[in-house]
């Protein structure tokens, strides 16, 4: 079950659309910055400023940049479409006819989605690797703490954020599965995980709501800038993992109470 639901996930061309777009993220923020050049006062996303000094910062500078809105929204239209998407065309009462239990088809759903969600920060770090690599200097990376490490070793570091940036989209994507559990509206659906992603991030903009500020599912989202310090400081790292497990299951829960109770079948 699962295998076949992974195999639709990656062959539907909105999924690949998906994928090519945010691919096409690191590649205009490359080139970008190597024709005009980095900025010089600290301005754009975390790590903007250090692309033309190393290589590994171009992923890193488009997960950043991209962590606010546009992986949200890639996530939430996957994840939104997952039982939405086959209520509206009529296969998902195919399975459920075909007599597998309805916890059995919600979890296929739930882990292809999360996987798919991983796959797009892969992309993204991918396809920033590559391409730092071609485009600007290699060699020792200087930390935040200030101190040099080697290639291999900031690499390694990439790959440790791209996990925890898609990860730390894991509460988004069990939002739209459960309210794609609600709706045959696959928009709908996308719609309202995306806006929870959004208002969360409003809200802990505002001083005076700070106090529920850690309970929100994006407050911890930039922990992955801890990483690239010598020692790593994974406090915040943790926290961030801890919340993401806190939302998911949060929503799988609902997930499964709504989607037990649906009538689909009739």
């Amino acid at each position: 079950m699962f295998a076949d639901e992974l195999r639709r996930v990656y062959r539907r061309p909105r999924n690949l659309v998906i994928l090519l777009l945010v691919a096409v993220v690191p590649v205009l923020l490359g080139v970008v910055v190597k024709v005009g050049g980095g900025p010089r006062h600290g301005g754009g996303p975390p790590f903007f400023a250090e692309i033309t000094q190393n290589a590994v910062f171009l992923p890193v500078a488009a997960l950043a940049s991209m962590e606010a809105l546009i992986l949200p929204l890639s996530v939430a239209i996957v994840s939104g479409d997952a039982l939405a998407g086959d209520a509206a065309n009529g296969s998902l009462r195919y399975l459920l006819v075909r007599k597998l239990g309805r916890v059995s088809v919600l979890n296929a759903k739930a882990v292809s989605a999360l996987v798919f969600t991983l796959t797009i920060a892969a992309v993204i770090a991918g396809v920033g690797l590559v391409l730092g690599f071609i485009l600007f200097p290699g060699g020792q990376l200087i930390t935040l703490s200030g101190q040099a490490v080697s290639t291999l070793t900031g690499v390694f570091d990439v790959v440790l954020a791209a996990l925890l940036v898609g990860v730390s989209m894991f509460s988004v994507a069990m939002v739209g599965l459960a309210v794609s559990s609600l709706t045959s509206s696959s928009l709908a659906a996308a719609s309202i995980a995306l806006t929870v992603a959004i208002a969360c991030e409003v809200i802990s903009a505002i001083p005076q709501l700070s106090a529920i500020r850690p309970a929100l599912l994006s407050n911890y989202w930039g922990s992955y800038v801890d990483l690239f310090r010598s020692p790593m400081v994974l406090g915040g790292v943790f926290k961030d993992l801890l919340e993401q497990a806190g939302w998911s299951a949060l929503f799988y829960a609902i997930a499964v109470i709504t989607f037990s109770r649906r009538d689909i079948l009739t």
